[in-house]
């Protein structure tokens, strides 16, 4: 993750987890995630279903 700004200003928010890494964007801030490839990645990519949906 790349940013300009100090840690305290991020624009985003980093959270690793059991089921994967979860990438918050902070209100009023653009951001673009990308794969280990260097392709875009849409929001919701690899979201686990819910259950009964």
């Amino acid at each position: 993750m790349v940013t300009g700004k100090e840690p305290e200003e991020s624009p985003f928010n980093v959270v690793v987890h059991e089921q994967g890494i979860t990438v918050w964007v902070n209100s009023g801030n653009d951001a673009e995630v990308f794969d280990k490839n260097g392709v875009p990645v849409p929001c919701g990519h690899q979201r686990p279903a819910e259950d009964g949906l």
